[in-house]
């Protein structure tokens, strides 16, 4: 059986093909190592500054900007896609749009070449240390949406 972790090694390579100097973060179960056989694996691509190739790759279309869809099925497993400029990803984190970071705070950077990622993740890991109280009400949240899921 294919293991989610071992198909990241493809899905860096692929990504990082879209563009040199995009970042790569990993969000979701796969993240947290928490995942179950029917995970699917979420990926976030960070685009420098204002530069994204939207159209250039199936992983880049207008449909993924702000959340992810699903963009491939490797070996059995989903892969959704979700990108975003650095700059568009900075002004949310130092905005009240903070709140829509979450995944962040538990995301894994996997490819960082102009170091865009991992200044954003710290950045959101702080801010929801800063506020458990709506870091709880995510999780929370999360866990009920996950429950109904599985119940559907």
């Amino acid at each position: 059986m294919v293991r989610h972790q071992d198909i990241i090694p493809h899905l860096v390579d692929e990504c990082a093909s879209i563009h040199e100097g995009c970042s790569l973060v990993l969000i979701g179960s796969v993240a947290r190592r928490t995942e179950r056989p029917d995970s699917d694996i979420d990926i976030n691509i960070i685009f420098p500054g204002d530069d994204c190739p939207v159209g250039r790759h199936g992983y880049v279309g207008d449909d993924n900007r702000w959340q992810l869809v699903v963009k491939d099925i490797v070996q059995g497993i989903r892969v959704d896609v979700a990108w975003e400029t650095e700059r568009a990803l900075l002004n949310r984190l130092q905005s009240d749009d903070v709140l829509n970071c979450w995944p962040f705070s538990h995301g894994r950077v996997l490819h960082d070449p102009r170091n865009i990622a991992s200044p954003a993740l710290r950045i959101a890991k702080q801010w929801y240390r800063d506020h458990p109280e709506v870091a709880q009400r995510y999780e929370s949240a999360y866990a009920e949406a996950k429950r109904v899921k599985r119940q559907a």
